[in-house]
């Protein structure tokens, strides 16, 4: 029997996968979800980046979901006429700068902040480039900050400016958060990032500006400030999805705090009931080589062995040197963990708090004491396949919908493998074609049981709420 991977693979599309053959190779690799992150890259170059993926999706009849990453509120360092090192120790004055700032001189660095100087304190760490170079606030005289440089490197044009986020004003979507989000709303994306939440009003703001445009769009929840930490519950409850963003959270805390972070999110939303993406440097070396190190293939593993619902490759699909290779190997660590004596797969949350969750666990439970194959949920919005996956089956669960961007969507979740079918709305006749359509396609063979979940009457988006067994024949 084919092995079917449970935790999906989000890549990150970029210049290393830009033609319909790159983007066909990471499909084959097991790509489950493309991310589109906004920080760079024009909305031409996103816009036909989509259009290639849906093409090639369709082709290769694979419901791959499309997440559009914001970029929030990230700072920058302005332009430089060359690049230059700061040797530790060496004195620097910061300014505000736009992008259009070019500077030739060393000691002064412009950064793209309005307010500079009234968001930072004396003794505030300035961490720039992920936390390569420190800068301390020595001193503040009028809009300029002096500053001594505590971990020196090298300075270039365009990095990220790590500023304390508590002091931070202004919210977590930025204008050109806004203009990306209406691009995105129109390009129908499937799932939509808000990055540097602080917390739960911040993903309100992105789902008003969604809902006025018709459009009700999963929102990602991504984790990177200790704000957000310290109020995980109610971010996370307000989220559709949780990102663990390692990369900031690496910038905001000690690397040590990192893994323990990690853990505490994938509790709470077990607890909360939401998918969890764990995200960034997974494994980073296979930008530059063919094969990851011990300690990232452990990472992964570690991941999938914690219950996470994705796991998601950055640069090593965008613009590293092995993009196809990285989501291969990706999958086939997850797929391996996954097969093995010690992976126990742990339902999310307790016990049901109304009926399709009681169902969804009910399905569950009888799938394992009958034997089942799978566990078929017919599925108008997603809803009832999300349920499930929450609950952990041991076995696949197949997502039947009607509609593709439903197909799509469910993608992202634990255990879903989407399929197409007509709409019906007699439940003996989707019997029947289930039957069919199971054994036809060689994914059953008659005699098997599936448990089968849906929401009656038929056809109605409405929430799960019956379970049928049945003998495939």
């Amino acid at each position: 029997t084919m092995i079917f991977r449970r935790a999906k693979l989000i890549c990150t599309l970029g210049p290393a996968c830009d033609t319909k053959e790159g983007l066909r190779e990471l499909i084959r690799a097991g790509m489950d979800v493309a991310r589109f992150n906004f920080s760079h890259g024009t909305h031409e170059e996103h816009r036909a980046r989509l259009q290639r993926l849906r093409e090639v999706a369709e082709e290769m009849n694979r419901p791959v979901a499309a997440l559009q990453d914001l970029c929030g509120p990230k700072v920058r360092t302005a332009a430089f006429a060359a690049p230059f090192d700061l040797p530790t120790g060496s004195k620097v004055t910061l300014i505000e700068g736009s992008k259009d700032t070019v500077r030739a001189d060393a000691n002064v660095i412009p950064i793209e902040y309005e307010g500079l100087a009234e968001d930072v304190r004396v003794s505030d760490k300035i961490l720039f480039d992920d936390g390569r170079l420190v800068l301390e606030v020595t001193a503040l005289e009028g809009s300029v900050v002096h500053a001594t440089v505590t971990q020196g490197g090298g300075m270039r044009s365009r990095i990220g400016v790590h500023l304390p986020s508590r002091t931070m004003r202004g919210g977590a979507l930025t204008e050109k958060d806004k203009l990306d989000l209406a691009f995105g709303l129109e390009q129908e994306f499937d799932y939509v990032a808000l990055s540097f939440v602080r917390r739960a009003d911040d993903l309100q703001q992105v789902r008003n500006i969604c809902l006025a445009a018709g459009k009700n769009i999963p929102v990602v929840a991504k984790i990177e400030t200790p704000d957000a930490v310290d109020n995980l519950e109610s971010v996370i409850a307000a989220s559709d999805v949780v990102m663990v963003a390692r990369g900031d959270l690496g910038v905001e805390y000690p690397p040590e705090r990192v893994p323990v972070i990690q853990r505490q999110i994938l509790g709470v939303a077990r607890r909360v009931r939401r998918p969890v993406i764990v995200a960034t440097e997974m494994l980073q070396s296979m930008t530059k080589a063919t094969r990851p190190t011990r300690a990232e293939a452990s990472d992964v593993a570690n991941a999938v062995y914690a219950g996470t619902d994705c796991v998601m490759l950055s640069g090593e699909t965008a613009n590293g040197d092995f993009p196809t290779l990285s989501a291969q190997m990706m999958a086939s660590i997850a797929s391996e963990a996954e097969t093995s004596a010690f992976y126990e797969v742990i339902p999310y949350a307790t016990r049901a708090t109304n009926v399709a969750e009681a169902v969804a666990r009910g399905a569950v439970n009888t799938a394992k004491e009958i034997g089942a194959k799978y566990i078929v949920a017919f599925t108008e919005s997603g809803s009832s396949a999300a349920l499930v996956s929450l609950a952990r089956p041991h076995v696949p669960i197949v997502a039947y919908s009607p509609y593709l961007r439903t197909r799509r969507k469910t993608n992202l979740y634990w255990g879903v493998m989407p399929r197409a079918m007509e709409t019906m709305n007699d439940i003996d006749k989707l019997t029947a074609w289930v039957s069919e359509d199971l054994i036809a396609s060689g994914l059953a063979v008659a005699g098997e049981r599936v448990v089968m979940v849906f929401g009656a009457p038929i056809g109605l988006v409405g929430s799960t709420n019956s379970m049928r067994v049945h003998v495939l024949s």
